[in-house]
C-alpha cells in the first residue's frame, strides 16, 4: 500500500468534516475528523451499497442515509443493522479502513 492525496484538508472543513469522497473507479471513502482525530473507511454501505452519510451525534459512528445501519469509526464494524433488515449478520457486514494523515494541507489514506 501507499500513501494517497485525496483531498484538500480545507474540503473536509468546508463539508461539515464528514464526506464521502470517490478516489477511483470502484472506491468511495467516508472521512470524517471528530475532536481533531482523523478517520476513513470504505465509503459504501455493505447492505444496498448505499453511499455512508454522517457521523452520529454521539461522534462514534458513521450512519448510511437509506436504511440507517451504523458502522463504528474506529473500526468499520457494523453495530446497528439497517432498519429493513434487523436480522443481519453484523460480524460479517463492516467496511475496510484505512489509515490517514494531514500533510502539507492535504488528506492521504494508505491505500
Amino acid at each position: 500500500m501507499a500513501w494517497k492525496k485525496i483531498l484538500g484538508a480545507k474540503a473536509l472543513e468546508n463539508a461539515g468534516n464528514s464526506l464521502s469522497v470517490r478516489i477511483d473507479n470502484d472506491t468511495v471513502v467516508f472521512i470524517a475528523r471528530v475532536d481533531g482525530k482523523l478517520y476513513a473507511m470504505n465509503g459504501i454501505c455493505t447492505h444496498l451499497r448505499c453511499i455512508l452519510g454522517k457521523v452520529t451525534e454521539d461522534k462514534k459512528h458513521v450512519r448510511c442515509p437509506c436504511h440507517l445501519a451504523e458502522f463504528e469509526l474506529e473500526t468499520g464494524k457494523m453495530v446497528k443493522p439497517p432498519y429493513i433488515a434487523p436480522d443481519s449478520p453484523m460480524e460479517k457486514l463492516g467496511l475496510k479502513t484505512y489509515n490517514i494523515k494531514e500533510e502539507d494541507g492535504f488528506l492521504q489514506i494508505d491505500y
